[in-house]
């Protein structure tokens, strides 16, 4: 279907045109409603190293670098399904996701956390966070590692308030406002199309059909709806001849004789 086509059909169906419109803005709205947002906030550990590592009198900042492969168990550990599914008990329609933030040297762990509600968002990143120390020397211990030797945690701020992620809902709404636009936009062309073939059938039954049969009145025939039929040579041969003859030519006179009658 061109593109031409169906800009002429949308033109000719403006009525259907704006009532899909209206349609399609109500489907929309109607969906914004009853998606729900996602709420989004954060919080941030950092790892410090040991007492033994920084030595006595030492600035522990100044050892981070040397963190990251504890980092990435700390992670994988968060990361495992026994330990999300023992966080997020209680919170059905919340996830979160652990990992190093990169920018920092792989020493500052930062949980994410999604949820369909604003407190419960918050409860799980104050949960998560809480559990990170626990974790950090779960993991310390079944290595056996000296307590001089170990590494702990610190937090680094307060999670911020959780903000609204509106990210899948406008997804959602978009999705199905260009679908439903597409499918107005064929349905119109195939209705026009429908709607003139019917005009130009009732168009050439009109011209074809007497409309004063019964009436006494003569109905002029187009020339559209004459049908011409061939005519063969013999046939044209005839017509000619008695188109020759007169139209009121006496009868010949019986020859008498013939009848043997004499005056």
């Amino acid at each position: 279907m061109r593109l031409r086509t169906v800009l002429r059909a949308l033109l000719r169906r403006w009525y259907a045109v704006i009532a899909g419109l209206l349609g399609v803005a109500g489907l929309c709205a109607y969906l914004y409603g009853v998606v729900p947002a996602d709420y989004k906030t954060s919080g941030s550990m950092v790892l410090l190293p040991s007492s033994e590592a920084v030595g006595p009198g030492g600035n522990p900042y100044l050892y981070l670098n040397g963190l990251g492969q504890a980092m990435d168990v700390l992670t994988r550990r968060l990361s495992a399904p026994d330990a999300v599914e023992r966080l997020t008990q209680g919170h059905p329609t919340a996830s979160y996701v652990a990992a190093a933030d990169i920018t920092s040297g792989s020493s500052i762990l930062v949980v994410a956390v999604k949820s369909r509600s604003a407190n419960e968002s918050a409860d799980l990143v104050q949960a998560i966070l809480a559990d990170v120390p626990s974790e950090l020397a779960s993991m310390q211990d079944e290595l056996r590692v000296p307590t001089q030797s170990r590494i702990s945690s610190m937090r680094v701020a307060p999670p911020p308030a959780p903000v609204i992620d509106s990210k899948t809902r406008i997804q959602a709404v978009a999705a199905a406002g260009v679908g439903s636009l597409l499918a107005l936009v064929l349905l119109i062309a195939m209705l026009d199309s429908l709607l003139l073939r019917y005009a130009r059938r009732r168009s050439a039954q009109a011209r074809i059909e007497p409309t004063g049969a019964g009436t006494g009145e003569t109905v002029p025939l187009s020339t559209d709806a004459l049908v011409l039929v061939p005519v063969t040579a013999g046939e044209a041969r005839i017509e000619e001849e008695m188109r020759g003859l007169e139209p009121n030519t006496a009868p010949r006179r019986r020859d008498r004789r013939a009848f043997g009658v004499q005056r």
